[in-house]
């Protein structure tokens, strides 16, 4: 049969010894499956505060067949990462994994099966997640949020470890914002996005490069795929003038009925809530109009300070 090559992202930050162990598991994996007969693995090192780190990936690289490692100049974050490394790519299929070997090369098979059932995106999905209790509350009130303003359907689970084709990478590339939410991407270029089981494993080195305020900084990058957030503070500003409007009537009413109005708390408690709500109204019209700022003023995704490509592959435009 026709012969296909898989390209692996792996956004490395600080990474440990065990990704040797990774890539190697990868290659193994890919060659046991009849479909593919090339492979590529793209190591994009997010700029990490580890001098080590690059050698470590270069070391790999040396090492293994069809490796690469793209070093970043600035850290751009996990999803800006994901996106330059998709830049390097040639496969068929892409998988993106984490350089921590909790998302296992073992499930590699299982999610390929899963996507020549026709979806064009494949999403791993852990029964028993082994994160902290805040990572999960905050996993929750993600899943919501992107059901209300990204429209994505219930039930499906988004994480770093997913599987595409070619077309799909193709046309998240020309995404050249600043602000990367791979969850929008796949949203608004996917038609069917199908999850598969899989285990998670045990952080076996190390700890997550992610503490809260990156987290909520990561989740804020929805604003690029949706404008729902301006819509609902138009219509709670119509709603608080209407309410306004209604008791300025009844004081009118009681004013000319005789009736001594007095409520100096009341007033104070109403003012307050109109200047918050139109803080907050400001505070998220200038997310929106600082965002349309520093994608105008071409703010980077990411800056690729140096591509090593031992085995200088054939037909690879960088």
């Amino acid at each position: 049969g026709s012969y296909m090559k898989m390209s692996v992202i792996v956004p490395c930050y600080n990474s440990m010894p065990v990704l040797k162990t990774l890539v190697k598991e990868t290659i193994r994996v890919i060659h046991s499956m009849d479909d593919f007969d090339e492979h590529e693995i793209i190591l994009a090192n997010d700029c990490s505060p580890n001098p080590d780190t690059i050698g470590f990936l270069k070391s790999i690289a040396d090492e293994c067949d069809n490796v690469i490692v793209v070093d970043m100049a600035v850290n751009s974050g996990q999803a800006n990462t994901q996106c330059a490394a998709l830049n390097f790519t040639s496969g068929d299929v892409i998988v993106s994994m984490d350089d921590d070997m909790q998302t296992h090369p073992e499930n590699i098979p299982a999610m390929y099966e899963k996507l020549c059932e026709g979806y064009d995106v494949v999403m791993a999905r852990y029964p028993k997640k082994k994160h902290v209790f805040y990572r999960r509350v905050l996993t929750k009130m993600d899943d919501w949020f992107e059901h209300i303003f990204l429209k994505r359907p219930k039930g499906l689970d988004f994480n770093s470890f997913w599987m595409t084709r070619r077309y799909i990478v193709n046309e998240i590339v020309k995404f050249k914002v600043p602000f990367t939410y791979m969850e929008g991407l796949f949203l608004r270029t996917a038609g069917k996005i199908a999850n598969v089981d899989v285990q998670h494993y045990e952080r076996t080195q190390g700890h997550s490069g992610y503490n809260l305020a990156k987290l909520v900084r990561l989740w804020s990058n929805f604003t690029g795929f949706s404008i729902l957030p301006l819509r609902i503070i138009g219509a709670m500003g119509g709603v608080i003038s209407l309410i306004a409007f209604i008791m300025t009537i009844k004081l009118l009413v009681q004013k000319a009925m005789g009736i001594l109005v007095q409520g100096y708390a009341s007033i104070m408690c109403v003012m307050l809530v109109f200047f918050g709500f139109t803080l907050i109204s400001l505070g998220i019209m200038g997310e929106y109009i600082g965002r349309i700022f520093m994608s105008v003023n071409s703010t980077p995704q990411f800056v690729v300070k140096e591509i090593y490509d031992p085995g200088k592959r054939s037909g690879h435009e960088a």
